[in-house]
């Protein structure tokens, strides 16, 4: 079996040295690649346009460049874009073709696929995914391209029970479920994870004050002001920024100003996936203040360390709730009460810590959750329907 994923803004997981962009779509695909080579599958990857030769490899998945992100006007490229992305498709020769997220390629991708004679699956990312219109938040051609793409689609995946449930009553599509995977932790890596979080990057030791980890681009639904006053409000804890980019330069500016002037808070700037884990390592408590999100994947890294995630809003299907792995406090009033709160019970967080990390091994190893993309596909390519 031939698959390949795309996603033109992966290539930073390959070469972190040619671009710098991290997010919940491109690690769950490059993940699931990283799987499937395992297995033993032929695995493509069609990314950005960086420099970088038109075919590489990395650790056995051939890495194939198309068009170039956010550069000139979309408009006047699309065509051109577009053609790049049919060919990426043709030399990859897949038989199955996965894209993640909504975007204007959706439905050329739909199309692209049945023409090269393979599938075309598609993953849903962020919930608005799940709308016609997205919610608004996306142009009407792009849209229409994208319910084109949907339609086109010979499998659906949700990452949520939540996702089914609007996908199929708003768009009339069913989809299967697949949660999102992550390498699990076991008592070894535990161990060295936790000692190389006890010393800070210069090899002291690190301070025993709790800290708060918060990790993101700066866009403005993930509202990463409300963290920074989060970190007025809670003088007696640590809080760790990591994030950027973001589709606003001036907000961006503003967030890192604003994060300068707070003492207790530390800015890290953009940092590479494998870079990051050192701060899940090391959190007390995981902090989302977003206002949309499909799942996001940084809980999976907290859960798989024992970190408990204190949230606003976001609790896709009630995991945090049910399996008492952190809070969801539906308002910052008492997202503050509850940081609070959790600092001054060590006993409640190693307790939380502990089904943190029992939740995440039971229900998203990406071995499991790998194997199950694996069996999709290949039932696709045996001519069975998906669910």
């Amino acid at each position: 079996m031939k698959v390949c994923f795309f996603s033109p803004t992966a290539y930073s997981y390959f070469n972190p040295e040619r671009d710098k962009w991290a997010g919940g779509a491109e690690t769950q695909q490059f993940l699931i690649a990283k799987h499937m080579v395992d297995r033993g599958v032929e695995v493509s990857f069609i990314v950005g346009d960086h420099g970088q030769p038109d075919v590489e490899v990395f650790d056995g998945i051939r890495v194939i460049k198309s068009f170039r992100p956010f550069a000139g006007n979309r408009k006047l490229r699309f065509a051109s874009d577009m053609m790049k992305i049919r060919k990426a498709m043709k030399t990859a020769g897949a038989d199955v073709y996965n894209q993640r997220s909504t975007s204007f390629y959706t439905g050329q991708m739909a199309l692209f696929a049945a023409g090269l004679g393979g599938k075309f699956t598609f993953s849903i990312g962020i919930d608005y995914n799940c709308y016609p219109d997205c919610q608004g938040l996306l142009s009407f051609p792009m849209t229409a391209l994208y319910r084109y793409g949907i339609r086109r689609a010979d499998a659906v995946i949700a990452q949520t029970e939540k996702q089914r449930k609007l996908l199929g009553d708003n768009m009339g599509r069913d989809s299967v479920l697949i949660r999102n995977g992550i390498p699990i932790l076991y008592r070894d890596e535990k161990e060295l994870s936790r000692r190389s979080a006890a010393q800070v990057p210069d090899g002291k030791e690190e301070k025993t004050r709790p800290d708060f980890l918060w990790v993101g681009s700066f866009r403005r639904r993930k509202r990463p002001e409300l963290f920074l006053e989060l970190a007025r409000r809670v003088p007696e804890a640590s809080f760790t920024l990591v994030g950027g980019g973001g589709d606003e330069i001036r907000f961006h500016e503003e967030i890192v100003s604003e994060a300068s002037a707070i003492r207790n808070v530390a800015y890290r700037g953009f940092l590479t996936p494998a870079a990051i884990e050192y701060y899940y390592a090391r959190a007390y408590g995981y902090v989302n203040t977003s206002s949309l999100e499909g799942f996001p994947n940084t809980y999976l890294h907290s859960w798989r360390h024992g970190v408990p995630t204190l949230t606003i809003d976001i609790d896709p299907d009630g995991i945090i709730a049910d399996n008492r792995i952190g809070f969801r406090a539906g308002n910052f009033e008492d997202l503050v009460g509850r940081v609070r709160s959790l600092c001054a019970s060590p006993s409640e967080r190693r307790e939380m810590s502990s089904r943190a990390i029992a939740y995440v091994r039971d229900n998203h190893d990406i071995i499991a959750r790998g194997d199950d993309y694996i069996r999709l596909f290949e039932g696709l390519i045996a001519g069975k329907s998906d669910s």
